[in-house]
């Protein structure tokens, strides 16, 4: 009797793996990277940071195929060694991220499912060039913002229409509880940070537009959070719109972003405004080299500044050494009246950071 109940799980287990097969085509791929990062102090204030070794793992099991009705679907799922907070609540406590499920009706819309996927307005969030990370990411320690959107670190659904205009995609995400955290269970009501007898503090919806009309690729991006977890709390409003001449061998772009409060639930009496103005240009030397440099500029204001500080002030740039699946890079980074938390930007708090970092891709 055991050896035929275990004969049939297996009979089971194999037509559910053939199904599977069946109906969707699997893949694996990924990508591991080691960086060394050590800083400097720079003014009277400055920042000191310390020296700094560290990895990222990331492993991509996606699949896709054609359902009965004729439609297509697509689905991945990320397994991340490194994790950030989602800008409200803790860190991810699993190594499951990034994840998205698209069914798509025909060849230029689809629906969608996602947490932490580039949807809404975030496939607008950095529209200027770039040869290794994007701007504010390149070391965490610049103290720039960025766009506000509903998609990073959160679960959120939506549409998306494709060919709009040349490579057109407009992408609109709704995330319903900004504080659902990565394990939220799609069979269980949630109750988390923030949150009393299941009442959601925050929910929101981001809008993305990207276009490339010849040489020169347009983006923009809106997002809107309606903060409910008091009388007081402080909506937020982002706005970025940017633009790229994109040529063989080199690219130009500038981007601005606005931001009126934050992601993070905080009163209006402790919220504050940003203006961020990003210039950037990359130059391919040859088939392995790649030079990189941006300019950033940060105005913040707000209730909470009483008394502003000066703008800051990022530069930055990268060489990158192009080697097939494995790409070395070194990046330096100087950051100039730097904001203390979410407070006003300071004279003097400067930070000066380099990077070498080596990401073999699988």
């Amino acid at each position: 009797m055991k050896n035929k109940a275990i004969k049939s799980i297996g009979v089971l287990a194999l037509a559910s793996l053939m199904t599977t097969t069946a109906f969707s085509q699997v893949t694996v791929s990924g990508y591991t990277e080691v960086g060394f990062m050590t800083g400097g102090t720079n003014g009277t204030l400055g920042a000191q940071n310390n020296k700094g070794l560290g990895n990222e793992t990331v492993i991509t099991i996606a699949g896709k195929g054609t359902l009965t009705n004729g439609w297509t679907y697509s689905a991945y799922q990320n397994f991340d060694s490194d994790d950030d907070k989602n800008g409200r609540n803790t860190a991810n406590v699993s190594p499951m991220t990034t994840r998205a499920l698209e069914i798509s009706p025909s060849k230029d819309f689809k629906f969608f499912y996602t947490y932490d996927g580039v949807y809404g307005g975030e496939i607008a969030r950095t529209s200027v060039p770039t040869v290794t990370d994007r701007v504010a990411d390149q070391t965490g320690n610049s103290g720039l913002s960025e766009f506000i959107d509903v998609t990073s670190g959160t679960h959120a659904v939506g549409v998306e229409a494709l060919n709009l205009g040349p490579a057109g995609r407009l992408s609109v995400a709704y995330a319903a509880n900004l504080d659902s955290n990565p394990q939220a269970s799609s069979d269980r009501s949630y109750s988390g940070t923030g949150q009393q007898n299941y009442v959601n503090p925050a929910s929101g919806y981001s809008i993305g537009y990207v276009v490339a009309p010849g040489p020169i690729k347009i983006a923009a991006g809106l997002t809107k959070i309606d903060q409910k977890q008091s009388s007081i709390a402080q909506d937020a409003t982002s706005k970025t719109l940017g633009i790229q001449y994109i040529d063989s061998a080199f690219a130009v772009g500038a981007q601005r972003t606005k931001n009126e409060g934050l992601k993070a639930a905080l009163n209006n009496t402790s919220s504050f405004n940003d203006q961020v103005d990003t210039f950037a240009a990359s130059f391919a030397v040859n088939k392995e080299i790649t030079l990189g440099a941006t300019y950033s500029k940060m105005e913040r204001t707000g209730t909470v500044i009483t008394t502003p500080g000066p703008d800051l002030k990022v530069y930055q740039a990268v060489v990158a050494y192009n080697l097939g699946p494995v790409v070395a890079s070194v990046m330096y980074e100087d950051a100039k009246d730097r904001p203390i938390s979410n407070g006003a930007t300071t004279s003097g708090l400067d930070t000066t950071t380099t990077k070498i970092k080596v990401k073999a891709n699988f």
